[in-house]
Parts: structure tokens; C-alpha cells; sequence
């Protein structure tokens, strides 16, 4: 037996001893079409390991690729099932190209709001999972300025065919950036994901 859960527990049990509104922001564009069930998976492992409940965290699932599109808001699901079914059915969204400026803006402006549930004004931690295949067609430097001026806890987990800077300067801080080489590999990030979100506090 490796010690490796044993650690992975003890950071997903600090993990729990706060609520947080969790946005995932997934490219869904013709780069990751082959991708795409690797980030569905990867999304439903990280939503088993929530404490999910109205007032508990909150989850939310956002696509984009020209455009960006949501898949269910923060006060759409109250239970784990309900997101994990939601998760485990959704659909690739296709198009092309791939805007994470736009989908940065938009998540800010339409999903980190009161009415979409989102409790940043009672000081809940608001956290973006960015899931990324590919170099943004667009700008993201005011986007992602303004969603750290908002104190939204971003961070960037890109392939091989991300800009390695890009993602840095999406991310609340540069190490957020996580990387693999496939989005198959997405499993290889998931304990440094969870050390992460632990570290997010008020």
C-alpha cells in the first residue's frame, strides 16, 4: 500500500472545513473533442470529493469555445447525485475558435453573480477550474485582472497545446497553473488540485 491516499485524504480534509462556490470552465472546442470524457471524469472525481450542499460548496459547469455556454449554475443542484449525473451527462460542446477571454469574461459577469447563487458577498471563497486544450484566439488579460480583482481563486489546468504563460496569468497566482501533457493525464494533477483548493481561504 502507498501512502498516497492517506495523503490525498488529509488535503481533502482541510479541503472541508469551508464552503466554496466552485465554477469549472471546461473547453469544450474541436481541440478536445478526444479529450472531452477525460475531463468529464476529472470533474466528476473532484465533485466525490466535495462536501456538496446548498450551504455547503456549490458547483457549477461552464463550456465554451466560440461562445461559452452553461451547463448548470451554482443554485442549479443542491446534492452531490444531482451534479454527478449532470456531469456525467454532458455533452461536447464543439466550435471553434477557442475564446478563453470571452468565457472568462462571461463566468465573472453571469456566474459568480447573487442571482446565478453564487455568496461572494457573504465572503464564501469563489474558485474557477479552468480545464484547457489550446492557446486563446482572444486576449485574456483584462478578463483574468478582473476576476482577481473580484477575489475569484482561479486556477489553470492546460495540455501540452496550452501557452504555458497564458495560463500563469489566468491563474489567481502562477503556481496555480497545473499541467499535463493529455488531458488523459488529468488524474496526475488531481492531488496537487486539492493542495491547492485547501490553501483557499476568506
Amino acid at each position: 500500500m502507498s501512502s498516497r491516499p492517506l495523503l490525498e485524504a488529509g488535503a481533502w480534509k482541510e479541503f472541508h472545513s469551508g464552503k466554496k462556490d466552485i465554477v469549472f470552465l471546461l473547453d469544450g472546442s474541436d481541440g478536445t473533442r478526444n479529450g472531452f470524457p477525460a475531463m468529464r471524469e476529472f470533474v466528476e472525481r473532484v465533485v466525490e470529493k466535495l462536501n456538496v450542499g446548498q450551504n455547503n460548496d456549490r458547483v457549477s459547469v461552464v463550456q465554451y469555445s466560440r461562445d461559452p455556454e452553461v451547463n448548470f449554475y451554482l443554485n442549479t443542484h443542491s446534492t452531490k447525485e444531482d451534479i454527478v449525473d449532470s456531469v456525467r451527462g454532458l455533452r461536447h460542446k464543439g466550435g471553434r475558435p477557442l475564446n478563453t477571454g470571452a468565457a472568462l469574461q462571461y463566468v465573472r459577469d453571469n456566474v459568480f453573480t447573487n442571482s446565478s447563487g453564487s455568496r461572494r458577498l457573504q465572503g464564501v471563497p469563489q474558485m474557477l477550474i479552468l480545464l484547457n486544450g489550446g492557446r486563446s484566439f482572444d486576449n485574456v488579460d483584462s478578463p483574468a485582472a478582473a476576476l482577481k480583482q473580484q477575489g475569484i481563486f482561479v486556477i489553470g489546468i492546460g495540455t501540452r497545446n496550452s501557452d504555458r504563460s497564458e495560463l500563469q496569468k489566468i491563474s489567481y497566482e502562477p503556481s496555480y497553473a497545473l499541467s499535463v501533457s493529455e488531458l488523459t493525464d488529468l488524474p496526475t494533477v488531481q492531488e496537487q488540485l486539492s493542495s491547492v483548493m485547501s490553501t483557499v481561504r476568506c
